[in-house]
């Protein structure tokens, strides 16, 4: 046997069992992706200062609910060139505009945000897409402003937001990573970092009336 005329079929033949390379993950963004994210902003100005956005699977389709203080708005989710728009009177007027991007390893990130008002642009201080995972406990959790420490914890089967000065609110729960009081008191929202007072921190936003605190746990 002729060994020099068999070497390059048996190259050949090794070439072909090498493993093929794993497929790209594909940057195109879906509505079912954003399903495993919420969405946190906080307006410049205005009588509702938070907003949080939930995704959910109903059928075919995906929902967004958008809270504020006391308000909430449901739409069907659309994404288009990356973008996802919330129109939150659906009349044009009040338009949350969020840009966004999918990494080598499939993860959406946020590249862009902001509310328009009555045409005005620039509405949004800031904004933060969390994926539920990354999500901090909101449960017996004690978050701390200051000297003032709250929890939402569980009465019976009643959830309430709990301050250690004794004020108990009645509550409910905003999937795992928020809450809202019954009678809208407050509402709050846990971020894994948030720049506050010019450092990126990590803890629990509540809003009440038109002022936003950040607890943090210690």
């Amino acid at each position: 046997m002729n060994i020099c005329k068999m070497l390059p079929l048996f190259l050949l033949v090794l070439g072909s069992c090498k493993e093929k390379s794993a497929d790209p993950v594909s940057t195109e963004i879906t509505t079912n992706d954003l399903t495993n994210y919420y969405l946190v902003a906080e307006h410049k100005t205005g009588g509702n200062r938070l907003a949080i956005m939930s995704f959910t699977q109903e059928g075919e389709v995906v929902k967004s609910a958008a809270h504020l203080q006391g308000l909430l708005r449901i739409n069907e989710v659309k994404v288009e060139n990356s973008t996802f728009k919330f129109d939150y009177n659906s009349n044009g007027e009040s338009v949350y505009t969020f840009t966004l991007r999918k990494d080598a390893s499939g993860n959406l990130q946020l590249q862009s945000y902001d509310f328009t008002y009555k045409g005005a642009a620039g509405q949004l201080s800031q904004a933060v897409l969390v994926k539920k995972t990354d999500a901090l406990p909101i449960m017996n959790k004690t978050y701390w402003v200051e000297t003032l420490g709250f929890k939402i914890e569980m009465d019976g089967n009643q959830p309430v937001l709990q301050w250690i000065d004794g004020k108990r609110f009645a509550s409910y729960t905003l999937d795992s990573y928020g809450f809202k009081t019954n009678k809208d008191e407050y509402m709050g929202v846990v971020v894994p970092n948030w720049n506050f007072n010019g450092k990126n921190v990590a803890g629990m936003l509540v809003e009440s009336g038109d002022q936003v605190v950040l607890g943090i746990s210690k």
